[in-house]
């Protein structure tokens, strides 16, 4: 027999192998019981909703990326904000560019991140997170 230092030794052919830990118990598939599924019944309306809410999102998204990248000018203008901290200048550009969707921003010497939102007091349903760099 082959004697080895390593935890979990070699064959006699010097190829690894990795045994199976006795303890190791794979998590059991839920099964039905009586016929019935132990999940229950799939309702599809909130998440077409969320999905057709969503299309609002990114149609905002979209709307902002246009003008960014049609407009020299415009990305210009956004990027020497930034870099002077003018707030209330960024938001008012990217408000410019016909967003009017919630949205929350930062931006750092490397770039901007913008997450859109679409919720409102009653639905809190779909985000998009843009991160562009400079």
């Amino acid at each position: 027999m082959y004697y080895s230092s390593f935890p979990y030794g070699y064959n006699f052919r010097q190829q690894a192998f990795i045994p199976v830990h006795p303890a190791y118990i794979a998590m059991p598939t839920p099964t039905p019981q009586n016929g019935k599924s132990p999940f229950p019944q799939v309702d599809t309306r909130k998440f077409n909703a969320s999905a057709e809410r969503f299309k609002e999102v990114l149609n905002q998204a979209s709307q902002f990326i246009g003008t960014l990248t049609s407009s020299d000018d415009f990305a210009q203008k956004l990027m020497n904000a930034a870099q002077r901290s003018e707030q209330n200048e960024v938001e008012r550009l990217v408000r410019s560019t016909g967003v009017t969707i919630n949205y929350t921003l930062s931006y750092t010497p490397s770039g901007i991140r913008i997450d859109f939102s679409n919720s409102d007091a009653q639905n809190s349903c779909c985000a998009l997170r843009m991160a562009l760099s400079w």
